[in-house]
């Protein structure tokens, strides 16, 4: 095997290993810059579509049109993701509901929450007529 194809094997194979990690980030608290830059490590297919500011909320808007997908951070008036809106196509609703069960701990029939070091995510599933989303912010608290 030459020297390229080796140092090739190992590059994906550490692609691989820190994939976990990069998958398992999900961008609240990180300024829209941040988002902006490296959307398509963690989103590939996504491509940048607008970016709406309005008074003390906005959004970062991409889009999949391949697999006809939109992502939406959602924005506070400074620039730093609040919670994450993902779109699907209805027809998917029993893919994605499995891809939650599979990936975090359930709640309800509907709800689920993620662990990422200390912090607690919230990930709800909303079914439309012509689209579902999944809602991914901060889990609540409690007093």
């Amino acid at each position: 095997m030459s020297k390229f194809f080796r140092i090739l094997i190992i590059m994906i194979f550490l692609f691989i290993c820190s994939a976990e990690y990069i998958v398992s980030q999900n961008y609240i608290g990180e300024y829209k810059d941040n988002i902006r830059k490296n959307i398509k490590v963690v989103y590939p297919g996504f491509v940048f579509e607008k970016e709406v500011l309005n008074g003390n909320r906005g959004f970062i808007k991409f889009v999949n049109t391949f697999e006809e997908q939109t992502l939406l951070f959602i924005l506070n008036d400074q620039g730093y993701c609040t919670s994450i809106s993902r779109m699907y196509n209805t027809w998917l609703y029993n893919q994605v509901r499995d891809d939650l069960n599979k990936k975090y701990k359930q709640l309800d029939s509907l709800s689920w929450i993620d662990s990422i070091g200390n912090e607690k995510f919230e990930i709800k599933l909303k079914k439309g007529e012509w689209f579902l989303t999944v809602i991914t912010r901060p889990y609540p608290k409690k007093k």
